[in-house]
């Protein structure tokens, strides 16, 4: 019997123009395209719903998975955060499941095989936020602690704050793990408990706990599997026409995650590399170059 592996992503209808780069991406490399496609409807417009349906993806409306305080306070949107420990019963029948947040996108399609690499050793594939590059292990490290320690704090209390703050930071807006994996029980029970405190950084930071102190098995991928773009800008590479680390060897970015505030800005100020203007700083916008209008 054949592996059968579904990417997923989603949101609502203010998200679209996210979701629908990120399909996109996926749908124009050969390891995306060998995928079937789960989406999270978090309340898409009809015309919406049609778009991603006609790219061949199966549309499921989730529920409140968890009941806590100031759910009806919330966004529609934040569904597709608390329901993905339940992705297996939201899309049953598969053998791997690959989540990619929708202000994420794909620009060389290795980095997916890299994810289901992982997950095929029984583990959760993730790329950690730590690289050379990132200013948060840098000049940003009292900002970074200070907003992540007091996520922590809020949800798993000062001791988990204090213990965890200092490893890297597993980002859960890309990820793999098999169908039969513990992960998705121990990680859906830590959210539950987390969220009757805390809403911040909720889902990312059980995720971490999952890791770092329940002992899950864990497959690190390189950062340019999933890269962060608030944590560093990329440089740009004219002659090979990529996005890549900011710094040698300059290795394509796989995966380009349009962070917090840097999914709002029209361009970022990005170092070129090669090409007539290589060394200078150039306004550049960092979304899926191949995005199209709906």
């Amino acid at each position: 019997m054949s592996e059968r592996v579904l990417a997923i992503t989603g949101g609502d209808a203010g998200y679209f123009e996210f979701i629908r780069d990120c399909i996109g991406s996926l749908r124009a490399t050969p390891e995306g395209r060998a995928l079937d496609l789960g989406v999270l409807d978090c309340g898409l417009t009809a015309d919406q719903r049609a778009w991603c349906e006609a790219q061949g993806g199966r549309l499921v409306e989730p529920g409140w998975d968890f009941d806590f305080p100031g759910r009806a306070a919330l966004a529609p949107g934040y569904r597709a955060m608390t329901a993905r420990p339940f992705l297996p019963r939201y899309f049953p029948g598969y053998d791997l499941y690959f989540w990619i947040d929708a202000d994420a996108w794909v620009q060389q399609g290795d980095a997916i095989d890299l994810f289901l690499r992982g997950a095929r050793q029984g583990a959760l594939a993730v790329a950690p936020e730590i690289h050379r590059s990132m200013r948060h292990y840098q000049h940003a490290w009292e900002e970074f602690s200070s907003v992540c320690g007091a996520a922590y704090a809020a949800n798993f209390g000062q001791q988990v704050a204090d213990r965890l703050v200092r490893y890297p930071m597993i980002n859960a807006g890309v990820f793999a793990l098999p169908a039969g994996a513990p992960h998705w029980a121990g990680w859906a029970e830590l959210m539950g408990e987390a969220l009757q405190r805390s809403t911040d950084l909720t889902d990312q930071l059980a995720l971490n706990v999952l890791v770092y102190d329940r002992g899950y098995a864990c497959a690190a991928l390189p950062s340019r599997c999933n890269w962060p773009v608030h944590h560093a800008t990329p440089a740009w590479d004219e002659d090979r026409g990529l996005f890549v680390e900011p710094a040698l060897p300059y290795e394509p970015l796989g995966l380009v995650h349009l962070t917090i505030y840097t999914k709002r800005l029209a361009t970022l100020d990005v170092r070129e590399i090669s090409g007539p203007r290589a060394g200078q700083v150039r306004p550049r916008a960092l979304r899926w170059p191949g995005r199209t209008a709906i």
